[in-house]
């Protein structure tokens, strides 16, 4: 989400709203470094509080947007959340090449944030009234692209895992086969889900009916979470990004 937050504008939503998002953004990473903890794993939750602060010193500066320490430390929070992103999502997966986490970490943030940032801003039309529609659009367009951009990592793992065929054992078959009915629902939530919802989404957001848009994204939210969940738990258990 706050990687995303330019193409909101902080003139069209004003600085609260940029609040309210650093505020969730802290809130979550919060709830990862707890649940690291439990899990005993110390170096993410070391990574967790890195990020944390990089977000709360960009709190702190969020009153100063035209100053270069502004500037400074949205950038820096930006690759700070990336680093911690690819190294938490390699750490679980252990994926064979580097890239594929690299790959499947910032489509899954990608497409999550998306939606979820697209969502709250949906909400956030009920505060600022006279908002102009643009920002929405973009999110719009950007859920678009996330989707596709993982259909396409999945497939690309599906193709690399196909010259096994679906013989009995082989991985494309312990995929599709053996894990059957969480990949289906994997692909049918958080691919064909969002995918399909995006026609109604961009019809609703381009007659300027946010509240019509902010249900379906609803809607969409809770398929790409279903989907991202599902994804995670395959990838760590066959070692690829799903």
């Amino acid at each position: 989400m706050c990687l995303l937050l330019p193409l909101v504008g902080r003139r069209n939503a004003g600085p609260k709203f940029y609040r309210l998002i650093l505020v969730l953004s802290l809130a979550f990473l919060v709830c990862a470094a707890v649940a690291h903890i439990l899990a005993g794993a110390r170096t993410l939750a070391l990574n967790d509080v890195v990020a944390m602060l990089a977000l709360a010193f960009l709190l702190t500066v969020l009153r100063y947007p035209r100053r270069f320490i502004y500037r400074l430390a949205a950038i820096t929070a930006d690759l700070v959340l990336v680093a911690v992103t690819v190294y938490a999502y390699h750490l679980a997966v252990d994926a064979p090449a580097l890239w594929w986490s690299i790959a499947g970490a910032l489509t899954s943030s990608a497409l999550t944030g998306s939606v979820m940032l697209a969502m709250l801003l949906g909400h956030w039309y009920l505060v600022v009234r006279g908002m102009p529609i643009e920002p929405l659009m973009r999110l719009s367009r950007a859920i678009l692209i996330a989707t596709i951009a993982k259909i396409l990592i999945v497939a690309g793992v599906l193709l690399h895992l196909s010259p096994g065929g679906l013989e009995y054992g082989s991985p494309l078959y312990r995929v599709m086969i053996g894990q059957g009915i969480f990949f289906w629902m994997r692909v049918g939530w958080g691919l064909i889900g969002p995918l399909a919802l995006y026609p109604m989404i961009w019809g609703t957001v381009k007659i300027r009916s946010t509240m019509a848009a902010t249900g379906i994204l609803y809607v969409a939210v809770v398929a790409v979470i279903i989907g991202e969940v599902l994804g995670t738990w395959l990838s760590v258990l066959e070692r690829i990004p799903l």
